[in-house]
């Protein structure tokens, strides 16, 4: 694992960094579970409610797959890959704190069948993602907590 301004990234994940969209992905086959980074709910603040576009809803790459709402911020989470929604998290719906306490585990937010594999290639990992991810966190000077319940 990675940690950049107290922001935790894990290995092994693929991340989708575009404008202020901060996304990761763990592969699995055919399917990417996706949700947000330690950064992106970080700015957001304490999430309190998320909307999850449901089974079978077909998404572009950069096209909302679910709006995440906070007492400082309303916005779309993005899609990193052009699929279909396969599966919505129920808990993460259930309890969006969940996002901000677990992002990379319980608070995962949907699962895609992956249409385009080819844009695997547009995603970061590794030391690209490090280095991306540093450049953002100090022009915006982000430094990472997780809300509390």
């Amino acid at each position: 694992m990675t940690i950049l301004n107290g922001c935790e990234f894990p290995d092994g994940l693929l991340y989708y960094v575009e404008r202020t969209q901060m996304t990761w992905v763990r592969l699995d086959g055919e399917e990417a579970r996706v949700g947000l980074t330690d950064p992106a709910q970080t700015r957001a603040g304490k999430i309190l409610h998320l909307r999850i576009k449901a089974a079978g809803t077909a998404r572009e790459r950069g096209r909302p797959v679910a709006t995440v709402e906070s007492g400082k911020w309303a916005g779309p989470v993005m899609a990193p890959l052009t699929g279909v929604v396969v599966e919505p998290n129920p808990e993460v719906e259930k309890d969006p704190g969940l996002l901000n306490t677990d992002p990379y585990g319980a608070g995962w937010i949907v699962r895609l069948k992956i249409s385009k594999p080819e844009e695997l290639r547009d995603l970061l990992e590794g030391p690209a993602a490090t280095a991306r991810f540093r450049e953002i966190l100090e022009k915006d000077n982000i430094r990472c907590m997780r809300c509390k319940e």
